[in-house]
């Protein structure tokens, strides 16, 4: 018992440095030159920022289970638990989409007026815009959710586990405080706001019995919803949502768990 502790604990410990190191490695260089980057090169370069959790996820579960270990990521990847999850796992754009019809009918969002602020002028350089959420939010849940909550849910609770994953998770993001949010933001602002989408994750992927998949399709909902500025008005909505339902998730399902059924481990 005692040797399997210390053997996952040194595999957590790979994990975060393989994590960081990637990351810190990939976007350290880019906090210098950030400013003098055109829109297609930089945001590039910052999308390759989000390899890390994955490489660390894939190292970990290898080192951990072997073969067993990248099997069972695949399955989870692959695995659909029915459409209300999956309904759920897409609330934030479905959120985004209802305040742009009506700021829209109401004259306060102009879609063309937006792509000509962001400099999006054609099909290539709108996909440029969206591609860091499309890829921070896939690649980064094959380590987050795909490793790190399972191995922490083997020792703690569902709300521990979540809390430090959401320590991990916020400091992987230090490079990014340099260039990409506001200091003060990332100081202060940020881990509240990370823990209010981290216990939504925990819930996600706990009912859903372990899908990496709902967790990937959130996160980019929520990741296209906030990184963008679109919209205020749904930002404001789409996390005062995420408190709501981190309530509703607390008082009906407790910190054992943070869903209907048990927490998801090996």
């Amino acid at each position: 018992m005692e040797s399997n502790q210390k053997k996952s604990r040194f595999i957590l410990l790979i994990y975060i440095i393989v994590s960081y190191s990637v990351t810190w490695a990939i976007l350290f260089p880019l906090s210098a030159v950030y400013t003098d980057l055109g829109l297609v090169q930089r945001e590039l370069w910052h999308a390759l920022g989000s390899l890390g959790p994955t490489i660390g996820g894939i190292i970990a579960l290898y080192l951990l289970k072997q073969r067993d270990g990248l099997k069972l990521l695949k399955e989870r990847t692959l695995k659909y638990p029915g459409r209300n999850i999956l309904l759920f796992a897409f609330s934030p754009l479905i959120l985004l989409f209802i305040v742009l019809i009506l700021e829209s009918l109401f004259g306060v969002f102009n879609l063309f007026s937006f792509f000509q602020e962001n400099n999006i002028t054609s099909l290539i350089t709108f996909i440029i815009f969206i591609l860091p959420s499309l890829c921070y939010g896939f690649f980064e849940e094959f380590g987050w959710r795909g490793y790190l909550l399972p191995a922490l849910q083997q020792k703690y609770n569902a709300l521990i586990s979540t809390l430090i994953l959401t320590v991990i998770w916020w400091f992987w993001h230090f490079p990014t405080f340099f260039y990409r949010y506001d200091l003060f933001f990332a100081l202060i602002l940020m881990f509240p706001l990370m823990l209010t989408g981290s216990i939504i994750f925990t819930y996600l992927f706990n009912q859903s019995k372990g899908s990496v998949l709902m967790v990937i399709i959130f996160h980019i909902c929520y990741d296209l919803v906030t990184s963008h500025q679109i919209s205020i008005t749904a930002i404001i909505i789409v996390s005062a949502f995420l408190v709501f339902m981190d309530i509703r998730i607390l008082k009906v399902y407790g910190i054992e768990n943070l869903s209907s059924t048990d927490k998801i481990t090996f």
